[in-house]
């Protein structure tokens, strides 16, 4: 593998965990917000209000596994772009 080929690999990486940490975090940020209304709105009605683990946590990790599949698409992408580049660069 060639030096080129390393930097375009690891700019693709870079570019796929960047594109992680800030879905996760929008959606983490938006999982909040909805599960602190929904704790509101059941103690204003005077239901019992949901633990974290019952109501925050399958948030998280549903925002992780979309958050995921976008550094998947992005490193997979990415990954064949660059071998192919290199394929073609080399004939």
């Amino acid at each position: 593998m060639t030096r080129p080929v390393r930097w375009a690999l690891g700019s693709w990486l870079v570019l796929a965990l960047l594109v992680f940490n800030v879905t996760f975090d929008w959606q983490t940020r938006t999982a909040g917000v909805v599960f602190a209304g929904e704790q509101l709105r059941r103690h204003a009605s005077g239901l019992p209000v949901a633990t974290v683990n019952e109501g925050f946590r399958p948030r998280v990790g549903a925002a992780a596994r979309r958050s995921s599949g976008w550094l998947i698409l992005i490193l997979s992408a990415g990954g064949l772009a660059t071998f192919a580049a290199s394929r073609s660069s080399r004939t």
